[in-house]
């Protein structure tokens, strides 16, 4: 078992315990096949538009449709809605898996594979992912409920009158609305964590969540901000050593290139396949430090034949798998940061630690697998 601090100290190993294959890789898959469902579901969100085809979308588009400040038909907005919380699920999945990889390193178990964290993950899917969604749906009934009070209040004369008898109540289910909207936040990046340590459930997860916010707010505030600085930090600077390393792969086969400027070609049109930055300076500053746009916000298509054309789509999907790499660190980070705050604050408010492996946990296991082949041998 590794020795922990148990106070703030122990934020800072974030970065470090992010740095880890195993994680990064996690992480990787993760934000790959949450950007394929959601990809997929978003071209269909589009083109179930009358006023949108496919051939629009990928020219506005190209691989990440967003469909923001465009005009959808209900029913888009509705597929591109499912599409996103499937991609959040496979999200939490992975940050689950990152923080059950944390948490057996720090118990002691630097061997604890990749494969089987992801197994935990989609084993305990419940307490992760059942927590934010029932938060949501409490939230929308109150909601519902003040929408309810909204249409009653159009009634003639008992109508506002209603309202007024019920103007208090109905100002402590706002306030309560807003508290649990808070929670819903907390649990979208606290339920991987209290899942991967715990292995709790729907209820005993919300039950953490609740208590986490409630017992340690500063402390949660602090320290989730210094780890998304972090976050931020070892993202940025593995992006700017990648793109480094993107710099010297153009310069050295661009020298050679000759009068065609073929790798120009390439490069281009592999630049041409990456969602433009927005129109932000500051926003440009950075995604130009370390993302491998280079220097362009909008990049046009380039001409050229049959062979630069399938060079420079190739060229693109690399681009977006290098851009994956780094995010992939980032959240690596975040769920190794999660996993040490969640361990640290239950330290903190229940003087318990999670790191000290239980009995039944140590020697339950080889007396099953010795009743067992007893069994076998009996038959």
């Amino acid at each position: 078992m590794l020795q922990m601090h148990f106070n703030y100290k122990d934020v800072f190993r974030a970065a470090r315990f992010g740095f880890s294959a195993k994680k990064i890789w996690v992480g990787f898959v993760g934000i790959f096949i949450a950007v394929i469902i959601y990809s997929v579901f978003a071209y269909a969100a589009f083109i179930s538009s009358p006023v949108w085809n496919v051939k629009q979308v990928w020219q506005a588009y190209r691989y990440i449709p967003y469909p923001f400040g465009v005009s959808l038909a209900w029913w888009g907005w509705l597929i591109w809605a499912v599409g996103l919380v499937l991609a959040a699920f496979v999200k939490l999945m992975a940050l689950t898996a990152i923080a059950k990889i944390t948490f057996e390193q720090l118990r002691g178990d630097e061997f604890y594979e990749a494969k089987e964290a992801l197994r935990f993950a989609f084993r305990n899917w419940k307490g992760v992912f059942l927590s934010p969604v029932t938060l949501a749906i409490v939230i929308g009934f109150i909601l519902l409920c003040g929408f309810v009070f909204g249409l009653a209040g159009r009634i003639p004369y008992v109508g506002p009158i209603l309202v007024g008898v019920f103007s208090i109540p109905l100002f402590a289910a706002a306030l309560f609305v807003v508290y649990l909207a808070v929670v819903f936040f907390v649990s979208l990046f606290m339920a991987p964590s209290v899942v991967a340590t715990t292995k709790s459930d729907t209820f005993d997860t919300l039950f953490e969540v609740f208590s986490v916010l409630n017992d340690q707010p500063w402390r949660l505030v602090v320290w989730e901000s210094l780890l998304a600085l972090l976050s931020f930090v070892g993202a940025f600077i593995l992006g700017f050593f990648v793109k480094r390393g993107l710099l010297l792969t153009y310069w050295t086969l661009s020298m050679w290139s000759g009068p065609r400027e073929w790798m120009d070609n390439i490069w281009m049109k592999g630049l041409w396949y990456l969602p433009h930055t927005l129109p932000f300076p500051p926003f440009n500053w950075l995604a130009n430090g370390f993302l491998p746009t280079m220097t362009y916000a909008r990049v046009d298509y380039v001409a050229g034949n049959g062979a630069e054309a399938l060079a420079g789509w190739m060229l693109g999907l690399a681009f977006y798998l290098v851009i994956f790499f780094v995010a992939a660190y980032a959240m690596a980070i975040i769920g190794s940061g999660n996993a040490l705050i969640y361990t640290v604050l239950v330290k903190i408010k229940d003087d318990k630690n999670l790191l000290e492996k239980r009995e039944e946990e140590e020697f339950e296991p080889e007396p099953m697998k010795e009743e067992k082949k007893e069994e076998e041998e009996k038959d």
